[in-house]
């Protein structure tokens, strides 16, 4: 070293340096200076570059000067190791580890986060000086020589830089936090938080953190290095994302860049643990590829897609993309360039022009958002007026509408209500009409039956007084009762047909009584020759509940229709029964059958089957089958063919007797068919036979 070393600036040790990898990190100094023959330097030809290195470094390097020179300093240009310790000679043979020094000479209190500066004697003889190294992240830095008023004017400087540097990025964290108030975008979050990780990266490299984070203990600032630099990683591939559009352009790009930023994520959660070191070379070869792959999509969006828009974007990312990537080379071991020095500076002054580019680009892109939003906000505004004018049209044209569809409904409210007018009256003649229907039907049936009476009367006195063996008187007698009695059975038919049309049974009649009554009041009423042609089939346990004088009428009814359409010397079978809680009448006539085609009709009110030569009203089986279903049973068909057809009425029987009765089977059309074969000379009457 000369006098005037030092003063006007660093006397880089590059060049000078030899090297020893401790891969255990157990030698000591007396190791490092026995003389052993495993123990061997290597020369290095620039600054050390050595890399992320498991254990320990050692460097030797040699220096003499003149004995009337001042005090001299040793700086670590890049302090962002954890662990230095220099070993200078003592004078008694031995080599004595050397405190470090504060980063500002003058401040006495206090310990750094990164040891910086060394105060060493120089003698004037060449003697050698170690220094070991250990650290967690890379071990790349540059070692110079100062004399004490050359590194404070080094510091002064420096000391403006990071002033600079850190007050331009919290100006610029500011207006993009504004532009994200303004516009809503989050880009601007993310390049803020990209300003405040690169802030503290120039803080770190040029030796400020323990001041700028003097809040934080040492071991914790070296320990926050590697988690900056993969917030760092993160934040810039999220950044770039967003301003090169990758989503926009290229899906396959943008997939790429979420892979780049997850792998970065990974490697935080490394660093969050403490465990930095042994992910930092991937991060820093991650860095390098992402970068370039970046420079590659902004080549390929302004030369392919010619998007000059991205222009500025780009040239801001060029020199910063170029110091980068020597710095990771640097950090990984690598020095093609031969750098002799730290970056630190250079990385500061780059890293300030970047962000001032990139605010520029940031700020026009925001200019041309709220251009966009500008033009967006007259778009809208006149396609509400528009919208407007459309929908006073539609409101005028639906108003319109309306007023037609309110005059027409105003129309067909006066058309119903005259004919709801029109209906009520109507129906009051209908009423009035029925009405005067029913006196007419009761006085007709009294005026009938008196009559009725008087010619019954007459013709049984007129049967006492001739002579029975007048046969033509006897047949005209007979004729008059038949007469008579289809008359009257008319008569009450039409009677019971009005009362059930107007709901006027009266409930008062409804009694329990035994079917077998009825079929016994039924015989008692028949004429002779009736009589002899219907054979009554009692049963046990029959007992009902409803009205006795109409299920009477409903059974006459049957009995009537069998004995008509059956030959006058056919047998008709009256059969009770009762199964599963209903109680069965069977009505079985021998004559001709029912068509397929008449079976559903012949139940309906006045309908006869063409081609009879019987004579009828149509009423008959109506009503029988109307006075069924009032009492909660039915009326049907149960068979027809040509040799004769059955009519069943079932009933519900007696609640109480119901449960407790044992079921008669009723009788199955074969076993009718075989009674009617029988004869009627051959019939089993039971009791009332």
């Amino acid at each position: 070293m000369k006098s005037a070393d030092g003063i006007k600036g660093a006397v880089s040790l590059s060049g000078h340096l030899a090297v020893l990898n401790d891969r255990s990190g157990a030698l000591a100094v007396e190791d490092i200076v026995s003389g052993q023959s495993n123990i061997k330097f290597v020369t290095v030809p620039s600054m050390l570059t050595q890399g992320y290195q498991k254990g320990a470094i050692w460097v030797r390097f040699s220096l003499s000067a003149p004995k009337d020179s001042s005090q001299w300093l040793l700086q670590i240009e890049r302090p962002l190791i954890e662990h230095v310790t220099l070993y200078a000679p003592d004078g008694a043979g031995h080599f004595a580890a050397v405190p470090p020094s504060r980063f500002h000479l003058e401040a006495e209190d206090g310990v750094d986060a990164y040891s910086a500066v060394f105060r060493i004697s120089i003698p004037s003889t060449p003697t050698d000086y170690y220094v070991r190294l250990q650290s967690s992240t890379s071990i790349t830095t540059s070692l110079n020589i100062w004399q004490r008023p050359g590194y404070e004017k080094y510091i002064k400087v420096n000391d403006w830089i990071i002033g600079v540097v850190v007050g331009s990025i919290l100006a610029m964290i500011f207006a993009n936090l504004l532009y994200y108030f303004w516009l809503r975008e989050n880009l601007f979050i993310i390049y803020a938080a990209l300003l405040l990780v690169s802030g503290l990266i120039s803080v770190y490299h040029m030796g400020y953190s323990s001041e700028v984070l003097i809040f934080l203990e040492p071991a914790v600032v070296r320990r926050s290095w590697g988690v900056i630099v993969c917030l760092y990683s993160i934040f810039m591939m999220l950044f770039l994302e967003k301003l090169f559009e990758f989503r926009h352009h290229s899906i396959l790009a943008w997939r790429v860049s979420q892979g780049v930023t997850l792998l970065n994520v990974a490697a935080l959660i490394f660093a969050l643990a403490g465990h930095y070191g042994d992910v930092g070379f991937f991060v820093s070869r991650l860095q390098q590829i992402s970068l370039i792959f970046v420079a590659l999509f902004a080549l390929y969006l302004l030369i392919l897609r010619r998007d000059y828009q991205y222009l500025l974007s780009a040239v801001a990312f060029l020199s910063v993309i170029c110091l980068l990537s020597v710095m990771q080379l640097q950090y990984t071991g690598f020095n093609p360039l031969r750098i002799d020095g730290s970056l630190a500076r250079l990385l500061a002054a780059g890293t300030l022009v970047h962000l001032v580019l990139l605010s520029a680009a940031v700020a026009k892109r925001a200019q041309l958002a709220e251009r966009n939003l500008s033009k967006e906000k007259d778009r809208v505004i006149v396609m509400a007026r528009l919208a407007e004018q459309e929908l006073t049209i539609k409101v005028q044209e639906r108003t319109a509408e309306l007023a037609k569809s309110n005059a027409l409904l105003k129309e067909e409210m006066d058309r119903r209500h005259l004919l709801e007018m029109k209906l009520r009256q109507s129906l009051a003649s209908v009423n009035d009409a029925l009405a005067r229907k029913q006196d007419f039907i009761a006085l007709v049936s009294h005026e009938f039956r008196a009559p009725l009476a008087v010619i019954a009367a007459t013709a049984d006195n007129l049967s006492f007084s001739v002579d029975k063996d007048t046969s033509n008187v006897g047949l005209s007698i007979a004729k008059i009762r038949r007469a008579i009695k289809r008359m009257s059975i008319l008569i009450e038919n039409i009677l019971v047909g009005e009362k059930l049309t107007a709901g006027q049974i009266s409930p008062s009649a409804i009694e329990a009584f035994d079917l077998n009554e009825i079929l016994h009041n039924v015989r008692t009423g028949m004429d002779d020759g009736s009589a002899r042609r219907v054979c009554f089939i009692s049963s046990e346990n029959a007992v009902v509940n409803g009205n006795r004088n109409l299920l009477e009428i409903a059974l006459q009814n049957l009995i009537q229709n069998a004995l008509k359409y059956s030959a006058d010397d056919c047998p008709v079978i009256v059969a009770v029964s009762s199964n599963e809680g209903r109680a069965i009448i069977d009505v079985t006539d021998n004559g001709s059958g029912i068509s397929i085609k008449d079976r559903d009709l012949i139940f309906q009110k006045y309908y006869r089957v063409a081609g009879q030569k019987a004579s009828g009203s149509g009423l008959g089986l109506y009503i029988s089958r109307e006075i069924a279903r009032q009492h909660g049973g039915d009326l049907a068909l149960a068979a027809s063919d040509p040799g004769g057809s059955t009519f069943r009425l079932s009933l519900p029987l007696e609640r109480a007797r119901a449960d407790s009765s044992i079921s008669d089977r009723p009788m199955s059309p074969g076993e009718v068919q075989e009674r009617l074969s029988a004869g009627p000379g051959n019939f089993d009457t039971d009791s009332n036979g």
